[in-house]
């Protein structure tokens, strides 16, 4: 992001029915630490980056092979149009979800949950990041994800019924702010952060460990402001790109030109770097209103599993597990979340809420290749929980009251 624009800013505007607009599968997770003093950021920025660089070779060929399972064509520029080539992946027609998986089914509820330890991931409530470790630090406004940034970090907030980017620095002052995407992505070591600002896809260094930041001017005519996935592998970013055309377009960019997926999936909703897997909706029965979802992978002789019971809305670490909600959820949240083995598409352990309660989850993150972070509603109240494999449930934090459509926790920004 382009410092440009001093604000200053500060407001909390609602803007309730926007973020209710935004929709159940375009919510995501984000995962970071505190912000890092300049002084030992530059003592660590020479050896990373020329880590990096040894590998930026063997990650331009990692992201060929990421790419062909999915379709996708060496297009050239921002502009040109999406390929019309077959999906590479086929799934049968959407069928209602599955009553129960093989595993077992655990209560999603707080009643009886011990308190659990300060995560390890970060979160927002309100004006507040909570860093792992325990470091409360004090925003300038509410922000729905951040990541930390060359001392400070980089927001994306509701201001005015849209979307904007914003830099904070060191001493808490927003130093920038332009309208963006919804979402800003890290990648899976955390040395580099993607986001959109100012008509541009942008790429630096989380603390600042590249001399400045690359961009690339996003594609014309688009219906929605463009966002983030995820990273591929070092510097290559996935990115929805909404065409004029219906439904949605997904481009990967390593900030030259663009590359456009074939066979236009419906959604990409979730990028495990370490494996190479993409979570994709790959068709959706409008009748039933429920979707057929693919997991795909780089790797030959992988299977790429496919389900019409469940959805994809993030990969854990390693990419072994995913988390699930059922097919067909609609609403504010899901009363059913499942941890699902990324290879099979086989629910591990299913969390689904008790008879008629008002219960459900929002958002979800991956805390480690074990536990799952969640914003959950029930009976009145916002509670950020932890899931286990192990079908364990723990409380972290709660927000009394409240609008039960909109969970006040937000996780920082991941990949």
């Amino acid at each position: 992001m382009s410092p440009t624009d001093n604000t200053g800013m500060t407001d909390n505007t609602d803007n309730t029915e926007a973020r209710l607009a935004r929709g159940l599968k375009d919510r995501a997770g984000d995962v970071s630490g505190a912000p890092v003093g300049l002084d030992e950021v530059k003592r660590t920025a020479r050896g990373i980056r020329r880590r990096r660089r040894a590998t930026a070779a063997l990650a331009a060929a990692a992201v060929i092979a990421v790419v062909v399972p999915v379709g996708l064509s060496a297009t050239s520029g921002p502009d040109a149009a999406p390929p019309v080539g077959p999906a590479a992946t086929t799934t049968p027609s959407p069928t209602a979800p599955t009553a129960s998986p093989a595993s077992g089914t655990v209560p999603l509820t707080v009643a009886g949950a011990a308190q659990g330890k300060a995560p390890a991931v970060g979160y927002l409530s309100g004006r507040s990041f909570h860093a792992p470790g325990g470091t409360l630090v004090t925003l300038p406004a509410e922000y729905e994800s951040v990541a930390p940034y060359r001392g400070g970090f980089l927001g994306v907030r509701l201001k005015d019924g849209g979307y904007v980017t914003e830099q904070v620095d060191v001493s808490g002052r927003i130093v920038s702010s332009e309208p963006g995407g919804d979402r800003i992505v890290t990648s899976a070591d955390g040395v580099e952060v993607s986001w959109v600002a100012g008509g541009k896809l942008w790429l630096d260094g989380t603390n600042g460990h590249s001399d400045s930041a690359q961009s690339i001017d996003l594609p014309t005519g688009l219906q929605s402001t463009p966002a983030p996935i995820g990273f591929l592998s070092a510097g290559t970013v996935l990115a929805r790109v909404d065409g004029p055309g219906d439904g949605q377009d997904f481009w990967v960019t390593q900030f030259k030109d663009f590359t456009a997926v074939q066979g236009k999936p419906l959604a990409i909703t979730s990028v495990n770097e370490d494996r190479g897997l993409l979570g994709l909706e790959t068709s959706f029965d409008g009748n039933q209103g429920t979707s057929c979802w693919a997991v795909a992978t780089n790797r030959p002789g992988d299977k790429e599993p496919k389900s019409c019971d469940w959805t994809v809305q993030a990969f854990s670490p390693h990419g072994n597990d995913l988390v699930g909600f059922p097919s067909g959820t609609d609403g504010p949240g899901s009363s059913t979340v499942a941890l699902i083995n990324s290879t099979t598409f086989q629910p591990a352990v299913t969390f689904q809420r008790k008879g008629d309660a008002q219960t459900f989850v929002q958002d979800v993150v991956w805390e480690d290749d074990g536990h799952v972070l969640a914003s959950m509603f029930e009976d009145g109240t916002w509670y950020l929980v932890r899931l286990g494999l192990d079908g364990t449930i723990e409380r972290l934090d709660q927000a009394d009251g409240g609008n039960p459509d909109v969970s006040p926790f937000h996780f920082a920004a991941h990949g």
